[in-house]
């Protein structure tokens, strides 16, 4: 300092320290801590950015791995938080589209092996009456007519599977009595029962109570469920439908006393062309997609169907049923 100053009889500025390198530490130690602290807040601020747009970024490059074709990707879930349950999410989304892709292919497999055999059967056939081997007559033109039926009987099939496996199969709901349902299709099949020498009959109440559902869908399904049990019964042998109710649910069985199922067979009598000890085959009649389309239709209307069986040789008869809720009662108008 330079000079004294008097302030009220006191002097100022005798003695003094110059304050100004400890400002000007003070003030660049400051700057540095402010220049480390943006930093560091820079630093974190990207980390934390990286971890969130991250997964992101990986959820970018898979969905467009699957529009490509690469159904197997999946993203690893690395949080718990909303952007981990949207991976989560995405990954549930991929299985479901491989498990279809692996469904449809399956099918597309079956499809090709089923409509192979007869249209082999149907081309040598043609072929063999130009050749001159066989005859054009009616006898032959009526076997490739039932030929064609088969087919075509083959593909309605398919498209009401395809239909109802989509969530797409039409449901016209209405009251249905189902004891009338099954007497009167039970009446509808005793000439092939007869022809088989079977005995089929009905064990319906005089009327079940009502439910809401598509007459002419249940009607489809009791007709495969009795006809499947036709084709697997002997001659001599016996088949007869249910129908009984509880307080929440009505069901409907379909027995018979032929062979015994196999407990390997049990879980696939539903699938699509299963082919077990009692396949459903194009020599017996069937499509091979009857059981599967009735599930199909039962599950449309909240039921559930089921089969029992004892194996092979412990003892004889089988059972397919269907249960139907009751949840959707309806009065019936007098």
């Amino acid at each position: 300092l330079v000079g004294e100053l008097v302030v009220e009889g006191s002097l100022m500025g005798a003695g003094m320290v110059d304050t100004a390198p400890v400002v000007e530490s003070i003030t660049r130690t400051v700057f540095i801590a402010a220049v480390i602290a943006a930093l560091t807040g820079l630093l974190l601020a990207a980390v934390l950015v990286r971890q969130i747009t991250r997964p992101l970024v990986d959820l970018s490059h898979a969905s467009r791995r699957i529009a490509a074709g690469d159904l197997h990707v999946r993203v690893p879930v690395k949080s718990d938080d909303e952007v981990g349950e949207l991976t989560d999410t995405f990954n549930q989304m991929a299985a479901s589209l491989e498990q279809q892709e692996t469904l449809r292919q399956s099918m597309m497999a079956d499809i090709a092996h089923e409509l192979r055999t007869p249209l082999t059967g149907l081309q040598g056939a043609i072929e063999a009456m130009q050749d001159g081997v066989f005859p054009a007559d009616a006898e032959n033109l009526e076997a490739l007519h039932v030929e064609v039926l088969l087919l075509n009987r083959l593909v309605d099939d398919l498209r009401t599977l395809a239909n109802a496996e989509a969530g797409q199969l039409a449901l016209e709901k209405a009251p249905v009595d189902v004891a009338e349902l099954c007497r009167s299709q039970v009446n509808a099949m005793q000439f092939r029962a007869a022809e088989k020498g079977i005995t089929l009959t009905a064990d319906c109440p005089a009327q079940a109570p009502p439910v809401v559902a598509d007459a002419q869908r249940l009607n489809q399904v009791l007709l495969n469920l009795i006809d499947n049990a036709l084709r697997h019964t002997p001659a001599g042998g016996a088949v007869t439908a249910t129908v009984h109710a509880n307080a929440t649910e009505l069901f409907v069985t379909v027995t018979d006393d032929g062979p015994g199922i196999a407990a390997g067979d049990l879980p696939h009598l539903f699938d699509r062309f299963y082919r077990g000890d009692r396949s459903r085959t194009r020599a017996t009649g069937g499509s091979g997609l009857g059981l599967a389309i009735a599930r199909q239709i039962v599950e449309a209307h909240g039921g559930s169907m089921w089969v029992d069986s004892p194996p092979p040789g412990a003892a004889h008869g089988s059972e397919f049923g269907f249960s139907l809720p009751r949840t959707a009662i309806a009065p019936v108008s007098v």
